[in-house]
């Protein structure tokens, strides 16, 4: 049984099942979705943005959430429960990450509950064929999918430009941080380098305007603007299509470019997170990928 406590928003929420994907050794929907968190915290706050369950979109996934009787058996210190649990040999490990360190998690573990982001593919890599089956997108409305025949058929580039409450939330600025225009405009210096076809670029953000005002210098390029709220998702499926990947410090765009599978090239910021986070890039960002310093 391997039980997971879902936290974020949509990328972070595949981290947190493909972790516990990689431990599933007998191939059962043996994954449990602990969404307590989510619901504890169902409203933003000026220090927090509130997060809904998001994996729904995904059809295959191999996982089912806890229901309140389940989470009584296996989390409640009330006496009777201890017992059940004792009767039915349930033996929780419970692993916990800190900050964002990479954790070693056993294999052998029968049971046990992960508690962090794991933003590392080191946790999931050999599944990496099972994945891009359970995380398959649904299909797409007419404009966008037309827009994704387009992506395909060209040599395309996927910017993310992630401002929203990098910005406007204060403690979640000082944890991420913003990059600045130049990690950009080197990322697409280099990847021009390594290219010899003309590229067509894709830009997604949560501030359209901002994209519009100051990446006007590429000469072939489109922002979409679109798909938010509920349809945000569609953002990651066309980011997919693309061939090459300009990511920003965010595991959504880290999410559209490892799906990928087009053998392109992948580029990520150095800085992550803030300056007082402490973290190893290397276990975020793959080794085939180029990191950028801004």
């Amino acid at each position: 049984m391997k039980i997971v406590k879902l936290q974020g928003g949509l990328g972070n929420q595949m981290f947190q099942y493909a972790v516990a994907r990689a431990l599933e050794i007998h191939k059962k929907k043996n994954i449990l979705f602990d969404l307590s968190f989510l619901r504890a915290h169902n409203e933003s706050t000026e220090d927090f943005t509130a997060r809904d369950f998001e994996l729904p979109i995904f059809k295959n996934l191999r996982s089912k959430k806890l229901n309140g009787i389940q989470e009584k058996i296996l989390f409640s210190d009330r006496i009777r429960y201890k017992y059940l649990r004792r009767i039915l040999n349930i033996k929780i490990i419970r692993i916990n990450q800190q900050e964002n360190e990479f954790v070693d998690i056993p294999s052998n573990i029968k049971d046990i509950y992960l508690n962090g982001y794991f933003q590392s593919e080191k946790y999931f890599k050999q599944i990496r064929a099972d994945l891009t089956k359970d995380f398959e997108f649904p299909l797409l409305d007419k404009k966008n999918e037309t827009l994704k025949n387009i992506i395909l058929d060209r040599n395309s580039v996927s910017i993310h430009i992630r401002r929203g409450d990098y910005i406007s939330l204060k403690s979640v600025n000082a944890y991420h941080g913003i990059l600045n225009l130049h990690y950009y405009i080197e990322s697409i210096k280099r990847l021009e380098k390594e290219t010899k076809e003309p590229l067509s670029f894709y830009l997604f953000s949560d501030n359209p305007e901002y994209v519009k005002e100051n990446f006007s210098f590429l000469p072939d390029m489109q922002v979409i603007d679109w798909n938010t709220g509920k349809d945000s998702w569609k953002d990651m499926a066309l980011m997919q299509a693309c061939r090459h990947h300009i990511i920003a410090n965010s595991s959504f765009s880290w999410w559209g470019a490892w799906l990928s599978e087009r053998d392109g090239i992948s580029f990520a910021p150095m800085q992550w997170f803030g300056d007082t986070v402490k973290y190893n890039i290397n276990d975020i960002v793959p080794s085939d990928w180029i990191i950028v310093n801004e």
